[in-house]
């Protein structure tokens, strides 16, 4: 991943993850993603990284487009990923991947292996899994940000490192279970606002996919 690519991704990331914590977004969060200026310069609208898909535009439409309550926002936002009963939209890899499709499963724990190579783990370690999708996206800002820091000190090699390693951990992880995640999000949100981060998360897996696959040839 070059670094244009990388200085956009790191703020899709952050944006997709402060929607999809455990608790519901703040009326600040909200209210933020919800700002016109920030949706006019969403990094994936713009034509210098590329052909700008649908997903992107109707994305950010229907986030321009929300005038629910915060309240409604946060009920929302319980019943596709927090319950009550399962989620509509599970924000756990391993359930998704693993072939029981529990918790802290084997993807789980491959995923807190991969956080330390680069000395981080899950804040709340063993009690919540460390796959969740707001983890795994924090975890991917990290190493952008990692590597774009490097990159502006000089350091080639720190800086391909970080980069690398976010594309593994996209062929390996999130793009294994994060399209279908973002999919079940759009389908079975009944605000306008959490549509929009579907839609959004949606475009994101298919951009990130399309640019990581020639590698794999």
């Amino acid at each position: 991943m070059n670094e244009n690519y990388a200085d956009a991704f790191a703020a899709v990331w952050t944006a997709l993850a402060s929607a999809l914590r455990t608790e519901a977004p703040t009326e600040e969060v909200v209210a933020a993603l919800r700002n016109p200026e920030l949706l006019a310069q969403w990094p994936l609208t713009d034509t210098e990284l590329g052909e700008v898909g649908a997903g992107a535009t109707t994305g950010v439409a229907e986030l321009q487009a929300s005038d629910e309550t915060w309240q409604e926002i946060a009920d929302d936002q319980f019943k596709l990923i927090r319950g009550p009963g399962e989620p509509i939209a599970v924000p756990w890899e391993s359930v998704y991947r693993s072939l029981e499709g529990l918790l802290f499963e084997a993807q789980t724990m491959q995923v807190r292996e991969f956080y330390k190579r680069f000395n981080l783990q899950a804040p709340n370690l063993n009690v919540e899994p460390d796959d969740h999708i707001s983890l795994e996206l924090d975890f991917l800002v990290q190493l952008l940000t990692r590597g774009l820091a490097a990159s502006a000190q000089g350091d080639a090699d720190v800086a391909r490192q970080h980069l690398d390693a976010h594309d593994e951990f996209c062929r390996t992880h999130l793009l294994r279970w994060g399209p279908t995640f973002f999919t079940r999000l759009t389908d079975g949100a009944t605000t306008r606002f959490y549509r929009g981060i579907g839609l959004l998360g949606q475009d994101a897996m298919k951009r990130l996919g399309a640019l990581l696959e020639p590698a794999k040839r």
